[in-house]
Formats: C-alpha cells, sequence, structure tokens
C-alpha cells in the first residue's frame, strides 16, 4: 500500500494526515507550530519532522504535500521547499511540495473551485475559478491579518487599554482583560505582551470579544462586526479577481469561525454557501497523492 502526508501548518499548531491511495485517512498526528516566520526556520522542520517520523511508523510515504502558513511569495516557497528538500524531512521522503496553507482548503472540501478562507491566528483569502488564482491578505500581522484572532485580540486590548486610560469608552473588556492577565494595572500587560510569541498572545484574548459582545458591551460588538466585515470584503476581492459569479462555495478554515456570532455574521450575507472544513490536512495530501500519480501512474518509483 502507497501512503500520502498532508500536513497543515501554522502559527499556532501543525496537523498531519496519512491516507491511502484508495484516501481512506490511516493516520492523524497533532504537533506544534510550523509558521517559520513565527517560531523560525529550524524550529518549524524540527515540529515537522516529529509528524514526519510518527507516521513513517505506519509505512514508507510517497509523498507529502506541505500546507504552511507564511509561504506568500517565490522567495518564502524556496527558503522552506530548500529547507525540507535538503535536511533530514528530505531523506525520508522523496516527493515533496510546499505551498501556502490556503491552497489546501479547497481539495479538503471537494472543490475543484471557489473561495477558501483561513480565520486562525492570522487570515488568508484564496479564490479559485479554473487557471485563475488570487490570493488576499495572509502577510502576517503589520500588514493584514484583518479578521484574525490577532486582529480580534488586538482590538479587545486596544479598546481595554483606551477604556483604562480614559482615552476611550468604557467596556467590560478592561475588567475581562485585566482578569485573564492576571494583572491589576492595565500599565502592567506591556511585559505580558511583547514576548517572542506576540502573536499568540494577543491572539489568545479574541474569545474575549464575543463574551462580551454577548453581555451587550458596544465596544465589543464593534469588534465582531469589524471582523465579520473584513472577511466579506477578502471573500469578495478573490472572487472578484477571479471571475467568480453566483452561488460560488466558500470554504472556512480556523478557530475564528468557531465564534457564533462571527459565522452567523458571515451566514447572514453569503447564506449556505458556507462550508467548514474540519480537516484541511486532508486537501495536502490529495494534492500529494494527485502529484505522485501524474508523475508515477501506477508504477513503483
Amino acid at each position: 500500500m502507497r501512503y500520502f502526508l498532508g500536513i497543515d501548518g501554522g502559527a499556532t499548531k501543525t496537523t498531519g494526515i496519512l491516507i491511502d491511495e484508495n484516501e481512506k485517512i490511516v493516520g492523524k498526528v497533532l504537533g506544534k507550530a510550523s509558521n517559520y516566520k513565527v517560531v523560525g526556520l529550524e524550529k518549524a522542520e524540527k515540529n515537522i519532522l516529529e509528524i514526519v517520523k510518527k507516521f513513517l511508523k505506519i509505512g514508507n510515504i510517497c509523498a507529502a504535500c506541505f500546507g504552511l502558513a507564511s509561504i506568500d511569495s517565490e522567495n518564502d516557497k524556496k527558503i522552506v521547499y530548500n529547507k525540507i528538500k535538503n535536511g533530514n524531512i528530505g531523506k525520508l521522503i522523496k516527493e515533496i511540495i510546499v505551498v501556502n496553507d490556503t491552497e489546501i482548503i479547497l481539495p479538503a472540501a471537494n472543490l475543484d473551485n471557489g473561495v477558501a478562507v483561513i480565520g486562525g491566528t492570522g487570515s488568508n483569502f484564496l479564490g479559485k475559478n479554473g487557471n485563475r488564482i488570487s490570493f488576499a491578505g495572509g502577510l502576517e500581522y503589520i500588514l493584514a491579518d484583518e479578521g484574525s484572532a490577532f486582529f480580534l485580540g488586538q482590538n479587545v486590548l486596544r479598546s481595554a487599554l483606551r477604556s483604562f486610560d480614559g482615552r476611550g469608552e468604557k467596556t467590560i473588556l478592561e475588567e475581562m482583560v485585566l482578569k485573564k492577565a492576571k494583572i491589576k494595572n492595565m500599565r502592567n500587560l506591556k511585559d505580558l505582551i511583547y514576548t517572542q510569541n506576540l502573536k499568540n498572545v494577543v491572539a489568545s484574548f479574541a474569545p474575549l470579544a464575543e463574551i462580551a459582545a454577548k453581555k451587550g458591551d458596544k465596544i465589543a460588538k464593534k469588534i465582531i462586526r469589524d471582523a465579520i466585515k473584513e472577511y466579506e470584503i477578502g471573500i469578495k476581492a478573490v472572487a472578484k479577481n477571479v471571475g467568480l459569479k453566483g452561488n460560488y462555495k466558500i470554504a472556512l478554515v480556523g478557530g475564528v469561525f468557531k465564534s457564533k456570532m462571527i459565522f452567523l455574521g458571515l451566514k447572514q450575507k453569503f447564506g449556505n454557501r458556507l462550508i467548514i472544513v474540519k480537516e484541511p490536512a486532508l486537501g495536502a495530501a490529495k494534492i500529494a497523492k494527485n502529484f505522485y500519480f501524474e508523475k508515477y501512474g501506477g508504477k513503483n518509483e
């Protein structure tokens, strides 16, 4: 039996799924972050290698597709591909493909065309219509990541600080942030936030937005509305760029869409076209399998 590996790697965690040639899932492994711009190239490779080694206990891996956050340019792809191909992973797997993590979502949803959206620690958009592909956002938290957990968390923190300082409207987010951060003075937030793990720490405050919004907090409600609007803008942008019209499907991945308020807000705008993709790594495994059979057919290597 031939096996194919799919990796979905982000700033918080990495998921690996192994399938056989009939696309049956034979294994799933969860690992640490593999966004190389967050954890560094060496650590990203090390975290992926740990997953690969666990799957090799099942059998030989014919091909692997690595769908990773921060593969946003040809230079990114070259850097990560060379590290994987010429490192320890390349010694264990011959055929290797590296793609942006949005590219594995539509295959995971069994869609040839449509819009793929990531709403995790960061955010990203992809539109596909035949040979036409368009990306939007996805260039990390300084340039983009609108609507993401980082976006939500940053707005929660800024609103809480403005409330504390008297520079902004009072919000219950102030009290909630102090409690979550286990501090008594908002000025002490600086030491907590500005760490090597800044992006994940900020994103961890995202759930407070929905909790406060459900309690009627006006500031929190606006944060949620702004996030919904950013997803609407991104979806429509990539769809327009590739000429998608009508009832194209929209595949969603990420913890942000576990927010009922955000999901329902998007559903009001796009209806039943929304699809929640639970295993994007499966899409990567399918890409690896298709690549292998296109190259080798039914033959052995």
